[in-house]
């Protein structure tokens, strides 16, 4: 759409906005000062505000399960204490001694309760295969989470054993500091090579400097708006890494066209006061329905339930809507003020006038039209052969294993699957909605045991194994409340396995205890939840992507074909980077 830009003059409204720019340079530019000040003030507040969850359907049943275990039970399990024995076993003396000092540490903390140690249940399921690692659970709410410098507290040392922190907890912070870190380095490695590029784009070192002046006001103002969302509604933290990828790329987009058509009306003769009104007119317009069509398409993503996607819509949206406002007023106001001096900076070779054309370019371009077939075929066979893995693609939620090796509650985790034959961090966690007499309750805990895939089931009547009972162990007073029961069914399978997956639904189909119903929560029920939740809005949000696509890019052609071969190459653009 950009070969559109050069156009002589455009519609009334961008005349308009470039006519104001050049009258109100001084004002356009206050306003965006102010602007840029308040939001950098409110985004440092973003990232506290922000959250790490946002997989679950708020109406699913798996859902309504942690509600309810928030409710009545103070949450399911939500924290894991790995003690590590540095010699012999976790049952020798000294180890023991420390995993009670940890017990008693944790069970101070506030919002955390139903903490259980291997010493103090001798639950197997609580040790490790080898004797090497033994675990203490605790319950916590679904919307607490612990500090970080609590979470610390809790990392206790000896000559004999360690203490590692792991769960949900645990997760939230490495999760929230590992996004900081990432995107400070990201950024530190980018923007440098982007400036380069801009450089060799543009020929000038200030005509370079202005995309990323926009983009960094799109981003900052982005992460205000978030700040401003996180205070009134859930917002995911993975909005920061899209604000801060799209507030880049759109600035430099956007900047590109803008400020190439100002220096082509510069080369040509034209006043700064001129060129600033041609750029506005005919490249705003591109710049406009560019934004119009992909707010649209973000659009899409409010249908979903999940805030994780919602959020994407808020932080695309904003910064869509930003970034075209940025480049409409902002930048031609910068303009305004550097005139010819845009082109300060020159780079030695850099001697022609600036212009759209390219000859290498044009060469290409003349030559796929000359030999379309040959040009089109090839490449479009290497990016369908790249897009082919996308149809092993697996759909999950993310855990610890979206960290680093090195973040203390991925080590926690890779224990947990490496040495555990059963994880009640991410079991199937029960809830009935309403109260069950022990009988049946036994007689519907041994059901579940029987269940493929099932280590142990563990009920306030006691705990279940391969249909019967084990041990003489008294009963857990903790999973009983006078109006509800809540069990635990620990399997082996990895959480986001398709056996696991089949065991949920394996679960809920099983009749309940007469009178009652049960709920079913817990992360691989999360995970089931949540592919129905997005699979059943799929072709509604497709059918909107298309519609929305069509009617704005016919708007901005007049022409039928011109939408179709957009949809199209970009449906293979995004498999493509899938794959």
């Amino acid at each position: 759409m950009a070969d559109l830009t050069t156009r002589r003059g455009g519609p009334r409204i961008f005349d308009g906005i470039g006519t104001l720019v050049v009258r109100r340079t001084r004002a356009v530019l206050a306003a965006c000062l102010i602007v840029f000040v308040v939001g950098t003030a409110l985004g440092f507040g973003a990232f506290a505000k922000l959250k790490t969850g946002g997989f679950s359907d708020p109406r699913s049943a798996s859902a309504r399960a942690t509600r309810q275990l928030d409710d009545r039970f103070d949450g399911a399990a939500g924290l894991v204490l790995l003690v590590h024995a540095k010699t012999g076993s976790v049952d020798d003396a000294a180890v023991a001694s420390l995993g009670d000092r940890a017990a008693g540490l944790l069970a101070e903390q506030a919002g955390v309760s139903n903490v259980a140690s291997y010493w103090q249940t001798h639950n197997p399921t609580l040790r490790s295969t080898d004797g090497r690692y033994a675990l203490i659970v605790a319950s916590q709410r679904s919307d607490k989470t612990l500090s970080a410098a609590t979470l610390a507290k809790l990392a206790l040392h000896s000559p004999a054993a360690s203490i590692s922190v792991g769960g949900d907890s645990a997760v939230d912070n490495d999760v929230s500091g590992n996004v900081g870190k990432s995107l400070a380095l990201a950024e530190g490695i980018a923007v440098p090579i982007v400036l380069l590029l801009l450089i060799f784009a543009f020929g000038s070192f200030v005509s370079a400097l202005l995309p990323l002046a926009i983009g960094a006001f799109a981003i900052v103002s982005t992460f205000a708006e978030l700040s401003v969302l996180g205070s009134v509604t859930d917002v995911s933290i993975y909005a920061i890494n899209l604000t801060t990828a799209m507030g880049m790329a759109l600035g430099i987009d956007y900047a590109l066209l803008m400020v190439n058509r100002f220096r082509e009306e510069l080369a040509a003769g034209a006043s700064t006061e001129h060129a600033v009104r041609t750029a506005v007119g005919t490249a705003g317009r591109t710049i406009v329905f560019s934004g119009a069509t992909v707010i649209a398409a973000l659009a899409a993503l409010l249908i979903f339930p999940l805030y994780f996607l919602r959020s994407f819509a808020y932080a695309g949206i904003g910064v869509v809507i930003i970034a075209t406002a940025a480049a409409l007023f902002v930048l031609p106001a910068l303009l305004v003020v550097l005139g010819p001096r845009v082109n300060r900076g020159r780079l030695p070779w850099s001697k022609h006038p600036p212009s759209a054309s390219s000859p290498w370019w044009g060469r290409l371009a003349g030559l796929a039209w000359r030999r379309p077939l040959l040009a089109a075929v090839p490449i479009v066979v290497v990016l369908v052969a790249i897009a082919a893995p996308l149809l092993h693609a697996r759909v999950g939620t993310p855990d610890d294993r979206v960290l680093r090796t090195s973040a203390p509650s991925r080590q926690v985790g890779d224990v947990l699957r490496a040495h555990f034959a059963g994880d009640t961090s991410t079991a199937l966690e029960l809830v009935t909605t309403g109260p069950v007499a022990p009988g049946p309750l036994a007689d519907y805990a041994r059901r579940l045991s029987l269940l493929s895939g099932v280590t142990r089931v563990q009920a306030s009547t006691g705990d279940y194994a391969h249909g019967t009972r084990t041990g003489d162990d008294p009963a857990d007073a903790t999973l009983a409340r006078p109006t509800a029961q809540r069990m635990t069914v620990i399997t082996s399978a990895d959480p986001r396995s398709a056996g696991a997956q089949q065991l949920v639904r394996t679960v809920r189909a099983t009749a309940p205890p007469p009178g009652t119903a049960v709920l079913v929560g817990g992360p691989t029920a999360d995970l089931v939840d949540t592919k129905h939740a997005i699979g059943v809005r799929l072709p509604i949000t497709a059918a909107w992507i298309v519609l929305t696509t069509f009617v704005l890019l016919f708007l901005f052609t007049g022409s039928l074909l011109q939408p179709l071969r957009s949809l199209l190459l970009n449906l293979l653009t995004l498999a493509t980077s899938s794959g």
